[in-house]
């Protein structure tokens, strides 16, 4: 099984520091603090609901789109968890060419939930 890989905000802040090309400024500490504890969510008896790493790299992408926690540059931060938390859990991966801006285009219209974002992140391995 693979070993559960557990990060705070100050994680995004540091992946945000790498790859945003500016100091993208925080719009919404809240969307922040649910972006970053949303993969630890944990089933009443404490186990993990989001077993799969793809299912927790997920959350990362999904919830920076459709909560926007920064003032800009969400998608490429949200990206760059989710690919940087799939590597740190063993399985690291590389989407084609426009596989990830789809997918980003979806779940901001809505038509990507976040087990269609995990089942595509899985499918990338």
């Amino acid at each position: 099984m693979t070993p559960v890989i557990r990060v705070s905000a100050g994680w995004i802040l540091e992946v945000q520091t790498r790859v945003s090309p500016v100091n993208t400024p925080i719009a919404d500490w809240g969307a922040l603090d649910a972006m970053a504890t949303r993969h630890l969510f944990e089933q009443p008896h404490g186990q993990l609901y989001y077993e799969e790493p793809a299912a927790r790299a997920a959350t990362f992408f999904h919830y920076s789109l459709l909560l926007r926690p920064f003032t800009d540059f969400n998608a490429v931060i949200g990206w760059a968890c989710a690919q940087l938390y799939m590597s740190a859990s063993g399985e690291p991966v590389d989407p084609k060419a426009n596989e990830v801006h789809l997918l980003a285009g979806a779940i901001r219209a809505q038509e990507a939930d976040l087990r269609d974002t995990a089942r595509a992140i899985a499918s990338w391995r």
